[in-house]
């Protein structure tokens, strides 16, 4: 039951592929559209295919992609520690 809006962001032209850019730029434009509380940044391949991946907004970061396919829906590494 959560209210939520999809931002589809495409770099354009032949420059050599810049994913921080493209975070960057799609998170300025969905806050020209809403003062959102919660941003989540997702890639296309990564489908939501498993239930474990929650797709809440807890108050720290955290790496949505434990449960894909690719990585044999496993954490393949023990801990992430997060510094502010």
């Amino acid at each position: 039951m959560l209210e939520y809006r999809i931002f589809v962001i495409e770099q354009a032209g032949n420059e050599r592929f810049n994913r921080g850019m493209l975070m960057n730029v799609g998170f300025s434009e969905a806050m020209k559209a809403d003062n959102f509380t919660c941003v989540i940044f997702h890639d296309v391949d990564l489908v939501p295919e498993d239930a474990r991946n929650d797709y809440g907004c807890p108050s720290s970061p955290r790496h949505m992609s434990t449960a894909v396919s690719r990585m044999d829906y496993i954490l393949k590494y023990k801990d992430v520690v997060w510094r502010r």
